[in-house]
């Protein structure tokens, strides 16, 4: 194993988590309880990786190559040994080789750094962060909500994996976001997923207060 890699515990999910996102996870196979108590007894480290194929719970199941490194930050000790977690996700990481010689898999790993990006003019950001907002609200007003404006985060590669995190998109959408090696490819995806998905949701928008205006409730 070289110096940049290391042996990470990896957790198989239904779940793309980006770093700087908390996640609330059920603990309750018992080699996943297993694993959570050597990460506690630890660095508190485990890796969070999407599902190509296969079950999330007792079988075997195929994973994509790119994930995150998840912190536990809270522990609910719950009755039969379960347990309830808040995790933060940290950095990526890519998987180069996996190994199961525990009950749960295991897997060398280099971490990601964010490429070296091109120049995001602050007129794009503020741009994309008015599309984030419009997002929100439509999404709000479809279920009866409302909200003035989304505080969002000032620096790029937070803000990126913010989008990401707040997308209701298909996780093979998140995942190939998470992969990005850098925030302006992030972030520029985004912006696309972003205007498709405001457009779409106001025709869902003017269509629920036509509908509302006809039947009168």
């Amino acid at each position: 194993m070289s110096d940049n890699n290391r042996l990470l515990p990896l957790f198989p999910l239904n779940v793309v988590l980006f770093p700087n996102r908390i996640l609330p996870l059920h603990v309750f196979e018992e080699r996943y309880r297993l694993m959570v108590q050597r990460c506690l007894d630890g660095d508190s480290e485990f890796g969070v990786v999407l599902i190509k194929s296969g079950l999330e719970v007792g079988g075997p199941a195929e994973l994509h190559s790119v994930g995150t490194v998840a912190r536990i930050m809270d522990v609910d000790r719950l009755e039969n040994d379960q347990m309830l977690l808040s995790i933060a996700g940290r950095s990526r990481f890519r998987i180069e080789e996996m190994t199961q010689l525990t009950p749960y898999l295991e897997g060398e790993v280099v971490v990601l750094p964010e490429e070296a990006e091109g120049e995001i003019e602050a007129e794009e950001l503020d741009a994309i962060r008015v599309t984030v907002s419009n997002y929100v609200r439509l999404l709000m007003g479809l279920s009866g909500g409302w909200v003035r404006e989304t505080t969002t985060p000032d620096e790029p590669v937070a803000l990126s994996y913010f989008i990401g995190s707040l997308l209701q998109v298909d996780l093979v959408d998140k995942q190939a976001l998470l992969e990005e090696p850098n925030a302006a490819g992030r972030l520029a995806a985004e912006r696309e997923i972003l205007d498709r998905e405001v457009a779409a949701l106001r025709e869902r928008v003017t269509t629920k207060m036509q509908l509302k205006l006809y039947t009168g409730q």
